[in-house]
């Protein structure tokens, strides 16, 4: 779980949080449209950041109530990631299978792909803890108690079962192995050019 000084707690930084993610996505055709992909996303991340606000506020009707509409929703769609785990800046490519362990920290403007897993096991029980800016890519599992650098692109279907420590890298394989020198933000560099 994040830290208690870095989760929402006023309605301002709740705002803020929800239309910083929103704008992630960039502008969608039939947006209107409630049965949308981007439509489900858009309403699971407002509803994550509600619940979590009311719950680290103390409201307790209002937080449970979003709490019941949050859990309907990712029962619907499997996409399971609870309250105060991820930082401001989450974004979730697809509607698919997402799974996130209660105690798992996912830092600021990560992106996890469809069949992903931030999950607890492995030889090294525990949670994972993914810096800022990583990637989890489409059927990736981070697993056990370890911790992934910052802006770490973490490649298709990989393993991760130990720390990552050095930033802007990319990893793949099973167990993932460091492939390249381009992580991240040297992508986000080459298409701001």
């Amino acid at each position: 779980m994040l830290p208690k000084e870095e989760r929402i707690t006023s309605k301002a930084q709740m705002k803020e949080w929800i239309s910083y993610e929103l704008s992630c996505y960039g502008k969608r055709r039939n947006t209107c449209l409630p049965v949308t992909e981007y439509a489900i996303l858009r309403k699971h991340l407002i509803l994550l950041r509600k619940t979590e606000y009311h719950s680290n506020c103390r409201h307790r009707l209002l937080g449970l109530y979003y709490k019941l509409r949050l859990g309907y929703l990712q029962n619907k769609h499997a996409l399971h990631i609870p309250p105060n785990v991820c930082a401001k800046g989450l974004h979730i490519m697809h509607l698919g299978p997402v799974l996130v362990s209660n105690d798992a920290v996912i830092g600021e403007d990560c992106t996890l792909h469809v069949n992903t897993g931030v999950v607890a096991g492995g030889t090294n029980h525990g949670v994972p803890t993914l810096g800022k800016g990583v990637v989890v890519g489409f059927g990736a599992v981070v697993l056990g108690n370890i911790h992934v650098a910052d802006y770490v692109a973490i490649g298709a279907n990989a393993v991760v079962n130990k720390d990552v420590t050095e930033a802007n890298i990319a990893v793949a394989g099973v167990p993932a192995k460091k492939i390249s020198n381009n992580g991240r933000k040297a992508w986000n560099q080459k298409e701001a050019e």
